[in-house]
């Protein structure tokens, strides 16, 4: 998993509140009895960036920085929320591995995972019920919840479709990404006392970050060295699984080599990924995307700087946002 202290370095004082989730989580998963514990358990020993619930924390806390145990629970509900579409997502992937560990559906089966899953989506919603401050908010996040169940089976029964569009695409990723990261902002904003008009643009900001934050993951498929994304690199290419570098190249030139070579699916060898690496970049499929990530994020910041340029902690949310386009891994 990425190291969740090279990416908040930097930012010491976020950093400081989102090391406060991980205890919160092993808590109310200490009385879970047996193998379903056990996965549960195991799902959180390794930390991520936890950057849904900086983005509750920060958006909560732009009119009025402040310690808020309350604030700090509903974005940890996001966290556990983020975590169930994980172990859900493994499940519809067969995906025998996340972030260079085991995924719970191959350590523990499916089964198991499928508790597991629906575990923390019952904890998050109960997190959520007895912290948040209006119950419009409890409603929010159920209609959330259907949401990114939905988009969770997006890409499901996508497989090896060369086909596939760009807004095909783009739909996939906002239902994959995009919602949580809004709803992150959106919930986040609501309880920092914003009003529901100024809440929905924070909810805009965060559906943006979260279409640039996916596509970079893509882009990072193609320009990133398998030891540092923890996976191998285009194994998602053989599973039939078409991201933008490849569906933006594939577009570009449908009857090329690289439209061969795709049409091998299962059959595709290490040399025939290496020859694909080449020609999505040839046909400029890393360019198109880099391009979309960039417009998503600019798209973020101008929002950011119209609505809340005047609170203390505008700079940080900028910072956050710059450093998701930039990073390497």
């Amino acid at each position: 998993m990425v190291n969740e202290a090279k990416f908040w370095q930097d930012m010491p004082e976020v950093q400081q509140q989102l090391n406060q989730i991980d205890p919160i989580i092993q808590d109310n998963l200490a009385s879970v009895k047996g193998k379903l514990g056990e996965a549960l358990r195991y799902a959180f020993s390794a930390s991520g960036k936890k950057l849904r619930p900086a983005f509750v924390l920060e958006f909560g806390q732009l009119q009025k920085p402040a310690k808020n145990d309350r604030l700090l629970k509903i974005a940890t509900s996001v966290e556990v929320l983020h975590n169930a579409t994980l172990i859900h997502d493994d499940i519809i992937d067969e995906s025998p591995d996340r972030h260079g560990r085991e995924s719970i559906q191959a350590k523990y089966g499916k089964q198991i995972a499928v508790y597991a899953g629906d575990f923390l989506f019952a904890l998050s919603l109960r997190m959520l019920s007895n912290n948040t401050s209006k119950i419009t908010n409890l409603r929010i996040n159920g209609s959330a919840m259907q949401n990114i169940l939905a988009g969770e089976t997006e890409q499901f029964g996508n497989e090896y479709n060369m086909q596939i569009t760009k807004k095909e695409y783009l739909d996939q990723i906002r239902g994959k990404t995009a919602i949580l990261f809004g709803y992150s902002c959106f919930i986040g904003a609501l309880e920092g006392g914003f009003r529901r008009k100024v809440a929905n643009q924070a909810k805009k900001i965060g559906e943006s970050v979260g279409m640039a934050f996916q596509l970079k993951d893509d882009i990072l498929d193609y320009t990133a060295e398998s030891s540092v994304l923890n996976k191998p690199v285009l194994a998602d290419v053989v599973n039939g699984v078409y991201t933008g570098p490849l569906i933006f190249a594939l577009e570009k030139d449908p009857d090329s080599k690289l439209h061969d070579l795709v049409k091998k699916g299962k059959d595709l060898t290490t040399a025939d990924l290496k020859e694909i690496d080449h020609w999505v970049k040839d046909k400029g499929g890393i360019q198109a995307a880099e391009k979309l990530a960039t417009d998503y994020t600019n798209n973020a910041l101008e929002l950011l700087e119209k609505n809340f340029k005047q609170y203390p902690r505008y700079e940080v949310i900028k910072q956050i946002i710059d450093k998701l386009l930039a990073r390497q891994y």
